[in-house]
């Protein structure tokens, strides 16, 4: 049957010439179009997103080296239609996908297959920080504005993700509350920060205001933590034969770290209204983590740790509940989360088609959810494709 899919993975760019209502100065950090003497480049200048922190000088001017040598070459777009231009600027596009920035023209791929609804995943889920504090600032409120200025007449079928200033987190808690107001949810990060853990107090201010907002917080895969464990390792380099499906895995399931930090940190017992959600990061592993969290809690393990120096979680209930009561996690191919799915919690799992990447499955949707969820009832079929994610942004569709 055609299911009314709502994707909780949809990626998704503000126009390249919005960056032109910018402060001229503040342009330079940013993906657009160049006009020079021998016709049109896209320049998109690329940095770390923890070189912003002040406390890291030397690593934020090495990033603006490389982004001078950037701004410097470009691509030449002479030719290139608006079509054209949009996949070049997502990336690893599907050759049949048009991602396009309006809800109008993106209603016509979702009615290829089905789509009924889609949380539309920005460049905050990357970890985007400029080099420039006031500049990062400026741009990120620019952008909220134009996202819930396009698709304030929407907001039923369309869950617009929000920017965030990470160089400031009271200043990021604040755009919360201001872009939340306007109808932007969920927020957007990566799944890790350099030298910013999750579990670190920082973040309380941007926990507390989302939880006063009720607006989730979507943690999006950038594989971080995948890159981490392959430095040094020689066995099996990325580059080399299996490196790849090696890297997708680990890369997965190392949601388990970030999920972990909120768990058993202690952030979700003292934000009880705080809702995270795990992208691209499967959920099969979920099972087993909720497993394992439960065991080691004040155990032998614990114990162990504690001589070591390291504190047991102290949690009044179990990690497992935590999961089930707050946290939300996203794939778009994983039978083994379907078949764990009552271990799980049936509302904790939600299906997402990572539109419009090459990896993705449009415009196959419906497709993969037959052949995966094939022998489950309708009705958790419908919680997993539909319902949660309608229930936790607030999608009337």
């Amino acid at each position: 049957m055609a299911w009314p899919l709502i994707t909780a993975d949809s990626h998704h760019n503000v126009p390249l010439d919005l960056v032109d209502e910018l402060p001229a100065k503040y342009r330079q950090y940013l993906p657009r179009i160049e006009q020079r003497e021998d016709g049109a480049y896209l320049v998109r200048p690329r940095f770390a997103a923890a070189a912003k922190r002040k406390k890291d000088r030397k690593a934020a001017n090495q990033v603006l080296d490389q982004m001078t040598a950037a701004l410097s070459d470009g691509i030449k777009v002479d030719g290139l239609d608006e079509r054209q231009l949009r996949q070049m600027v997502m990336g690893d596009c599907g050759p049949l996908a048009s991602p396009a920035p309006t809800p109008e023209e993106r209603l016509v791929d979702m009615a290829r297959e089905g789509v009924v609804g889609e949380v539309l995943i920005g460049e905050g889920a990357f970890g985007m920080m400029l080099p420039d504090d006031d500049a990062n600032l400026a741009w990120c409120r620019l952008a909220n504005d134009w996202m819930a200025d396009a698709y304030k007449d929407h907001m039923g079928q369309f869950a617009p993700g929000m920017l965030l200033p990470l160089h400031d987190l009271r200043a990021a808690a604040d755009e919360v509350t201001r872009a939340a107001a306007m109808g932007l949810r969920p927020i957007l990060l990566p799944e890790v920060i350099t030298g910013m853990p999750y579990s670190d107090r920082m973040w309380d201010p941007v926990w507390e205001a989302a939880a006063a907002a009720r607006v989730p917080v979507f943690l999006h895969l950038v594989g971080g933590f995948a890159g981490a464990m392959f430095m040094g390792i020689d066995a099996l380099p990325i580059g080399e034969a299996g490196g790849a499906q090696t890297a997708f895995a680990i890369g997965s399931a190392a949601g388990m770290v970030t999920l972990g930090w909120f768990v058993n940190s202690g952030v979700l017992e003292r934000h009880p209204d705080l809702t995270v959600a795990l992208i691209e990061c499967n959920a099969g592993w979920l099972a087993y983590a909720m497993q394992q969290w439960d065991h080691a809690l004040h155990s032998r393990y614990a114990e162990i740790a504690h001589r070591g120096g390291v504190l047991d979680a102290d949690l009044k209930a179990p990690p497992s509940y935590y999961v089930r009561r707050q946290v939300k996690c996203q794939f778009m191919w994983d039978p083994a989360a379907i078949a764990l799915r009552h271990e799980i919690g049936m509302d904790v799992l939600m299906w997402g088609n990572d539109y419009p990447h090459m990896e993705g499955a449009f415009p196959d949707s419906q497709l993969w959810v037959d052949k995966q969820f094939a022998g489950v009832p309708h009705d958790e079929i419908m919680k997993i494709v539909h319902d949660n994610a309608a229930d936790v942004l607030g999608l009337t569709v």
